[in-house]
């Protein structure tokens, strides 16, 4: 403004008609001089700023060529992998890869389960045995995002991955549409790597048990061996390397558990159970991976410690009662000596715990014992679920938190350089003394599996897979369920 005036004022003497206004040689002279100062500070700032433009171009244009030298690479046909972001809120650019599969699967089972498109465990025989069911589903496809923007001492990157695994709308009066599929969050995560330091914030697979049984069943051996799952998480790792081949990785987590309470099957919890914990769960792992053999190895010990708060009286939401959960467990996959033109592994998990149901996947999904008082059937009755109580009278008493042991065993073959292979069994037992009075109580499951996938070239295959599942009833209570499950699966990798 003030360079704006002094130009104004000089203008202004120079077109005053001289008969109004007579201004001294001096004044004119001086008034010049102050306006020569101004231009050449105008010229000055003008020449600062053209000079930052190009320096931050030439840095963005840097950082750019840097981040496409690190980490764009070529596939054996010199195809360049993945792509750049625009870069958004101030940020550069990040390198992107888009991947994952499509999947289509046709089922026939010989008995109903709970669950078709997968199975998660088998009902009764007197409710279920010789009920075959058969169908065709996409819904196992995913695909992911990995964003990657490395700088000099250290690198951030991101992960977004998407599959069809949810329901588009209330399941009691309108059942889950294919024809409008919505996608679910599979994995969401940011990550911060330094050195030997890394920081996970997002949604990931749960730190504790990292191995998983390859199955064709989307579920992975949940409720049959297989611990954990996936859960919102703040994970920090430290990775002690001793050698190119060995590696000590620490893993310290607080997590956010998913085991929602509900309701008459549909109504969540006014006050969510893990919420009202008012504490996170903290989840650790300690795993060494070196070589056996010319072939990787693996062992871990893991656990996990946190709990739930429930009311009394949900109607006036007063009266606290905790309960708690915890695991620990071991991890292990070794390569075999004999027969190796087929690249022989054994891998497996056992485990420990209370409280494992919803989706710590275990116990059968039974987290605890609740004794409740039923307004309407005026006595105690005794569930694992609160799908029969009613907020507005029924009242609970205690929660026993339910112990629960299991794991699984699998072996993995190359049988032909196209064809892969894997054996497996798995176990999930509670402690039977505290499913006491439970009516329809799961007291053991078991599987039995055989998989194998043929690629007829690294893009495309196909999968056929025989799963066996054993749950166990008490007889008043229909009998133990059995399960044959085959499952015949084409996919398109990308």
């Amino acid at each position: 403004m003030k360079k704006l005036g002094a130009l104004i004022l000089t203008c202004s003497l120079f077109s005053l008609p001289y008969t109004s206004f007579s201004a001294t040689d001096e004044e004119i002279y001086r008034l010049l001089q102050e306006l020569a100062k101004e231009v050449k500070e105008l010229k000055q700032e003008n020449q600062f700023l053209k000079e930052e433009i190009e320096r931050l171009k030439a840095q963005q244009k840097t950082e750019t060529k840097e981040a496409k030298t690190e980490v764009v690479k070529k596939d054996e046909k010199g195809i360049f992998s993945g792509f750049f972001s625009k870069g958004a809120y101030g940020a550069s650019n990040s390198k992107v890869d888009f991947y994952g599969f499509l999947k289509g699967d046709l089922i026939w089972q010989d008995s109903s389960s709970v669950g078709t498109i997968y199975l998660l465990w088998a009902l009764p025989k007197d409710k279920g045995r010789h009920d075959s069911t058969s169908t065709i589903t996409f819904r196992h496809s995913r695909f992911g995002l990995d964003l990657t923007r490395p700088y000099k001492d250290f690198t951030v990157k991101g992960k977004f991955e998407m599959d069809f695994y949810t329901e588009s709308s209330d399941t009691v009066n309108k059942p889950w549409n294919p024809e409008h599929a919505p996608l679910r969050a599979r994995l969401v995560y940011l990550e911060f790597l330094k050195d030997s330091w890394e920081l996970r914030v997002g949604h990931d697979w749960m730190t504790i048990s990292q191995l998983y049984p390859h199955l064709s069943n989307f579920p992975s051996g949940s409720y049959m061996g297989n611990l954990a799952y996936r859960a919102t998480q703040i994970r920090v790792t430290k990775n002690f390397k001793f050698s190119e081949e060995d590696l000590l990785k620490v893993q310290v987590a607080l997590e956010r558990p998913f085991n929602f309470g509900k309701l008459n099957g549909v109504v969540v919890f006014d006050n969510d159970p893990d919420v009202d914990f008012a504490f996170p769960g903290i989840e650790a792992r300690v795993a060494y991976q070196t070589k056996l053999f010319d072939k990787p190895a693996l062992f871990a010990l893991y656990g996990h410690y946190s709990g739930q708060e429930y009311k009394k009286d949900y109607k006036n939401l007063s009266g606290d009662i905790k309960t708690t959960s915890f695991s620990t467990g071991m991890e292990l996959s070794l390569p075999l000596p004999f027969f190796k033109k087929y690249n022989p592994v054994l891998s497996g998990e056992l485990w420990y715990g209370q409280g494992l149901g919803g989706y710590y996947t275990a116990a059968i999904d039974q987290t605890a014992r609740i004794k409740y008082w039923d307004e309407s059937e005026k006595k105690y009755v005794y569930a694992t679920d609160l799908s029969g109580f009613d907020k507005k009278t029924d009242k609970i008493i205690s929660i026993t938190p339910v112990h629960a042991i299991g794991g699984w065993v699998e072996l993995g073959l190359n049988l032909t350089p196209k064809l892969q292979s894997w054996f497996g069994w798995g176990i999930d037992n509670p402690l039977d003394s505290e499913l006491k009075g439970v009516k329809g109580a799961r007291l053991q499951q078991q599987m039995y599996y055989a998989h194998f996938l043929y690629k007829f070239v690294p893009e495309f295959g196909t999968g056929l897979e025989y799963l066996r599942a054993i749950t166990d009833y008490r007889k008043n209570d229909g009998d133990d369920g059995i399960v044959n499950r085959f499952m015949l699966s084409f996919y398109y990798f990308f």
